[in-house]
């Protein structure tokens, strides 16, 4: 992991720590799924791919 990447991980540990002490458990769940990705960027991805839109963007 690069030192930028390890500097992300230690700020949204952090960032999470201080949700949930806060009482902002949607913050703190969107961040324990930042850190799952991060930590499984090296797998392959199975989820839906919004990325690039859902097509309807007439």
């Amino acid at each position: 992991m690069s030192a930028e990447m390890k500097e992300l991980h230690r700020r949204l540990v952090n960032d999470g720590i201080s949700s949930q002490k806060e009482g902002d458990m949607k913050v703190a769940d969107g961040i324990k799924i930042a850190l799952f990705e991060m930590e499984h960027l090296d797998k392959p991805y199975f989820g839906t791919d919004y990325s690039q839109g859902d097509g309807d963007d007439d």
